[in-house]
């Protein structure tokens, strides 16, 4: 009988537990579509200039006049592209107004160390650098997995912005430009309703087992 209710108690626990989850998945599902509207916003918004933002933020279109600054490449190992490996290629590029910008130019098959050279203009999309995750490798300089702008600034010694720019085009036709928006769907209906249904069916499973019980 001790284990009989023990089971109960359990069961009654976990169906709080999956109503917990799917509530929590309707609520991502809200962050998701905000998400989703202003990636929407941005990918129609006009570019402006770098210089000219009093308030840059993520996923903004952009363009900086300037040029690139030599000897300030660093490259992120292991990047897949099109099913090959290679690095992501960034150069640091210094704004008319004496802003200094991380641009990523894109994917590579090998390091290139070559830079266009003289007054230019990079467009393409700002991005925030994501924190890496439990299966990347720890930056190591010059050896570089992931974007760490506090680290990039020290060992490039140029006080970086706190965004990078995703180039939209290359001037290099070993540089292939990545994607600069990224891509996002939205499944948390899809889990909200798996999680309901899984404390549904486990509700009736202890309805049941409390009516066997109450029968013997």
């Amino acid at each position: 009988m001790k284990g009989k209710k023990s089971f109960f108690a359990f069961g009654l626990l976990s169906i709080f537990i999956f109503f917990g989850l799917g509530t929590w998945q309707v609520y991502r599902k809200g962050e998701k579509e905000a998400l989703l509207k202003n990636l929407e916003m941005a990918q129609k918004a006009l570019p402006e200039n770098l210089d000219s933002v009093k308030a840059a933020k993520a996923l903004q279109p952009i363009f900086a006049q300037g040029h690139f600054l030599a000897e300030k490449t660093i490259f992120l190992k292991a990047k897949i592209h099109q099913g090959k490996s290679g690095v992501y290629v960034l150069n640091v590029f210094q704004t008319q107004g004496g802003k200094y910008l991380l641009v990523q130019r894109g994917w590579a098959s090998d390091e290139i160390t070559t830079l266009p050279q003289g007054d230019l203009k990079v467009e393409g999309v700002l991005r925030a650098p994501a924190p890496p995750n439990y299966f990347q490798p720890l930056n190591n300089p010059p050896t570089y997995f992931w974007i760490d702008m506090p680290l990039l600034s020290e060992t490039l010694n140029v006080p970086l912005l706190p965004y990078y720019l995703v180039a939209t085009s290359s001037d290099d036709a070993e540089i292939f430009p990545l994607k600069a928006f990224p891509s996002l769907t939205n499944n948390h209906l899809q889990y909200a309703l798996t999680w309901y249904f899984l404390a549904f069916a486990l509700g009736i499973m202890l309805l049941w087992h409390k009516y066997f019980y109450l029968k013997r």
